[in-house]
C-alpha cells in the first residue's frame, strides 16, 4: 500500500487570504470597530507568523499601521485605545476624560502589534503606561480592564486581564523596582480560579474553561519572565499552589473526535453512546506529568482528527486547539497531543478553500453568517472568515513546527522572532 500522502499547509493561499484582510475587512466587521486594535493584532502577527509580512507590504504601509497604533495612546496613561472612535482631542478634560479610557487588552495588542512591526517603542509612556497597569489591580490580586470615574478600577474580573496586565509589563521590561504588583495575590486569584475538574475557570468555583485555562497559565508564565534571573513556570505555579498535574489532565481530555454536529437524524440511543465516548477521564494528579497517558491513544490516526473543545461535553472548536495546545507548550507538555490528529483537524476540517479557519468543520464564521444568504446563487462567497479563529489555526500548527511557519512563542501568543525584538526597546540601550 502507498502511504497517504501527510497534508500540508496552503501557505501562498494563507498569505493572500491574510493579505486581503490587511486591505479590507467585509462589513460585519463595523460592528466590532472598539476591536480594531485586536483585528490588527492578528493581521499582523498572522502575516509575521507566515513570513510575508515584508513581502506582501510595503514600508509606508507598515508605518502608517505605526502611526494609527500611536494616535491611540491616551494621554497620561500610556495605555492604549482600541480604536479612534472616542478620540477627544482637544476637548479632553478633567470631566470628560473617562469617556475615553486606556483600555488594558488594547494596550497589550497594540504594544505586541508595534514589537511584530519593528516600532523601538521609543514614543511609548513607558512609565505611565506601567504606573496605569498597577492602579488596575484589585484587591483580590486580579486586574480590572480600566479606571473610570473617581479612578474606580472598572471591567471584567478574570484570568484574561490578569494575561494582559503582566503581558504589558513585560513588553515594557518593567523591572523588579519598578513592578511593584501584590504578585503573591495574583498568583493565589489565579490559583483559586482552579476547578475540581483541574481547570481554570473566569473566577473561584466556576467551570473550567480552555480559554481562561490559558490566561491563567499564561499568566504565571508572565510572572517567571518578570523576574531577573527568569523563573521557571513549574516553579511559579508551584508558589501558587495550582494542581499542574491535574491541570494537564484536563486539558488533554479535551481532545476529541467530536467534531460534526450528530443533527436530527441520531437516535436517541446513539446520542447516548457519544455522549459516553466523550466522558473525560478522571484526572490523575498524583502521576508525575511525563507519564501522562494521550486521550488519543488507540486511535489511528490514518482515520482520526482530532480538534479540541473548551468545555466538558462540547464538541471540537479551532480557537480551543490554540487555548489548549499553547497552555500546554507553556508547561512544555504539549508532546502529550495527538499531534497527526489535531494537524487533520485543522487542515482537513476547518481549513478554508480561500485561506483562513472556520470556527468548526461546515460553519461559516459568526459575524458572517449572513453574507452567505445574500445570494441564493451562491455568487456572493465570504472571503474573510473569523479573524481569531484563522489566527489561533495557524498558531497551533506553529506550535508543532509547521513548515513554512515561524517559531511560536506560546506565552507572549506571536512568533519567538519578534519576541526577540522587544530586547531592541530604545529604553534598553540608554
Amino acid at each position: 500500500m502507498i502511504p497517504e500522502k501527510r497534508t500540508q499547509l496552503d501557505r501562498e493561499r494563507h498569505i493572500k487570504y491574510w493579505k486581503r484582510c490587511s486591505q479590507l475587512l467585509p462589513e460585519p466587521y463595523t460592528s466590532g470597530e472598539a476591536s480594531r486594535m485586536s483585528f490588527g493584532f492578528f493581521i499582523v502577527a498572522a502575516l509575521d507568523l507566515l513570513g510575508a509580512l515584508e513581502k506582501v507590504t510595503t514600508p509606508d504601509e507598515r508605518q502608517s499601521w505605526i502611526e494609527w497604533i500611536y494616535t491611540c495612546q491616551v494621554p497620561h496613561t500610556g495605555g492604549f485605545r482600541g480604536f479612534t472612535g472616542t478620540m477627544l482631542g482637544g476637548m479632553r478634560s478633567p470631566q470628560n476624560w473617562h469617556w475615553d479610557p486606556a483600555n488594558l487588552p488594547n494596550t497589550y495588542f497594540a504594544l505586541a502589534t508595534l514589537v511584530i512591526l519593528g516600532d523601538d517603542l521609543q514614543r511609548v509612556q513607558r512609565r505611565q503606561c506601567i504606573a496605569w497597569v498597577r492602579s488596575l489591580q484589585r484587591k483580590n490580586g486580579s486586574f480590572g480592564e480600566f479606571l473610570g470615574e473617581n479612578n474606580d478600577v472598572e471591567g471584567a474580573d478574570d484570568p484574561r486581564l490578569c494575561l494582559c496586565a503582566v503581558g504589558t509589563l513585560k513588553i515594557l521590561q518593567a523591572d523588579e523596582q519598578d513592578l511593584e504588583i501584590d504578585e503573591t495575590k495574583l498568583q493565589q486569584f489565579i490559583a483559586n480560579c482552579q476547578s475540581y475538574e483541574g481547570g481554570i475557570g473566569q473566577a473561584p468555583l466556576l467551570e473550567a474553561h480552555s480559554g481562561l485555562n490559558y490566561c491563567g497559565i499564561a499568566t504565571l508564565s508572565f510572572l517567571g519572565l518578570l523576574h531577573s534571573p527568569v523563573v521557571s513556570i513549574r516553579e511559579v505555579a508551584s508558589q501558587a499552589g495550582l494542581d499542574v498535574p491535574s491541570c494537564v489532565c484536563w486539558m488533554l481530555d479535551r481532545q476529541t473526535t467530536w467534531i460534526d454536529d450528530a443533527g436530527d437524524d441520531s437516535s436517541d440511543e446513539e446520542d447516548e453512546t457519544e455522549r459516553q465516548e466523550h466522558t473525560p477521564r478522571e484526572a490523575e494528579p498524583e502521576k508525575e506529568l511525563l507519564d501522562l497517558p494521550s486521550l488519543m491513544d488507540g486511535l489511528s490516526t490514518d482515520e482520526a482528527a482530532a480538534g479540541f473543545c473548551g468545555r466538558c461535553g462540547k464538541m471540537a472548536d479551532t480557537c480551543y486547539c490554540f487555548w489548549n495546545v499553547g497552555a500546554l507548550a507553556i508547561l512544555q507538555q504539549h508532546h502529550l497531543v495527538d499531534i497527526e490528529a489535531v494537524r487533520r483537524y485543522l487542515l482537513e476540517h476547518v481549513s478554508h478553500l480561500i485561506g483562513g479557519f472556520g470556527k468548526a468543520p461546515g460553519e461559516l464564521p459568526g459575524v458572517l453568517n449572513h453574507i452567505a444568504e445574500l445570494s441564493s446563487k451562491g455568487d456572493v462567497l465570504t472571503t474573510m472568515q473569523d479573524l481569531l479563529h484563522s489566527y489561533l489555526g495557524l498558531a497551533t500548527l506553529a506550535i508543532y513546527n509547521e513548515p513554512g511557519l515561524k517559531e511560536y512563542d506560546p506565552t507572549f501568543c506571536f512568533s519567538k522572532e519578534a519576541v526577540e525584538k522587544i530586547q531592541n526597546a530604545s529604553w534598553r540601550r540608554y
